[in-house]
Parts: structure tokens; C-alpha cells; sequence
């Protein structure tokens, strides 16, 4: 099933396997959880859990109400450690290629007089001594990144997958 409206789009799937995993140090997080995704099969899905640490954290946030024609809405930051992931969650999907995934993954972390940063996590960020997390599984459900028309952001897209049992 699917739905769109003025104002949102969306569809419906459901879950299967839950896979936890450990990220052991010096790992890229984006790399690594790519990695143990494909090992276990796992195309689509959302990462629900995620607690560790990280020795460098490079991210984006969003800094702009208006999209630069140059930086869009964003804000890069590079950190370095130790941090401590306080939560993190996102999703995993087809990438550009049969043997890649895209990684969508967001986080909240704290570190020296435990100041708080927040976003979207790049390749460059590396674990200092674990990233521990669980990825669910989703079936019947196509989850896109894209460039959106409307904003010119890089956005989520979900519509139904009719080639997957529900």
C-alpha cells in the first residue's frame, strides 16, 4: 500500500530478521555497518539501536533555512575524540550499485564537558572502542535516497515494493 499526498509520501512493509552486531575499534562506522549488512543479506532496513564510541566523528547538520547554491543546507564538522555515542539510529538501502548500500545514519554524541553534537554521520567517522547496534530488517518497502525537485536536499523516498512478500 501506498499513499501521497501534498505533504508526505509513504508505504507499508514489514519486518523480518533482527541482526545485532559489534563494530570493533578503528573501523569507519559507515564502512563497517555497510559490510556487515551485505555479509548477512540485509538490503533494507532500519538501524534502530547504536551505542559506543568514536575516536573521530566527521558529520553534517543543518545550518541554512534556505538552500546556498554551493554548501545547500548543511554544515560539515570533523571532531576528535574520545566521544561517546549516546544514541544513534537510520536507515539502509540499495546504493548506486548491486554490491553497495547507502547508509543513512544519524547521531547524538557527547564529548569534552560532555557537549552535545548532533547529525548526520560521513565516512570518516572511526570507532574507538565499539559501535554496538541492531538493524531490523524491512520487506515490501523500496527506500530511496535522492535529490528532491521541491528543496534540492538529499531526502528519503519510500514507495511500495511489490516484488517483496509483505
Amino acid at each position: 500500500m501506498s499513499q501521497q499526498s501534498s505533504y508526505h509520501t509513504a508505504a507499508v512493509g514489514s519486518v523480518g530478521r533482527v541482526l545485532a552486531a559489534r563494530i570493533h575499534p578503528d573501523q569507519d562506522v559507515l564502512e563497517a555497518i555497510e559490510r556487515v549488512c551485505l555479509e548477512h543479506g540485509i538490503l533494507r532496513g532500519q538501524i534502530t539501536t547504536s551505542i559506543g564510541s568514536f575516536k573521530r566523528v566527521h558529520l553534517h547538520y543543518i545550518a541554512r533555512m534556505r538552500r546556498d547554491p554551493d554548501l545547500g543546507y548543511n554544515e560539515f564538522l570533523t571532531l576528535h575524540g574520545p566521544h561517546s555515542l549516546l544514541t544513534g539510529q537510520g536507515l539502509v538501502s540499495p546504493g548506486d550499485t548491486p554490491d553497495r548500500l547507502n547508509i543513512h545514519y544519524h547521531a547524538v554524541i557527547s564529548g569534552k564537558d560532555d557537549v552535545i553534537y548532533g547529525g548526520h554521520i560521513e565516512t570518516g567517522t572511526i570507532t574507538l572502542t565499539t559501535l554496538d547496534l541492531f538493524i531490523v530488517e524491512v520487506s515490501g518497502i523500496e527506500i530511496e535516497r535522492g535529490i528532491d525537485p521541491e528543496t534540492g536536499a538529499l531526502v528519503t523516498s519510500f514507495r511500495p515494493n511489490a516484488g517483496e512478500a509483505k
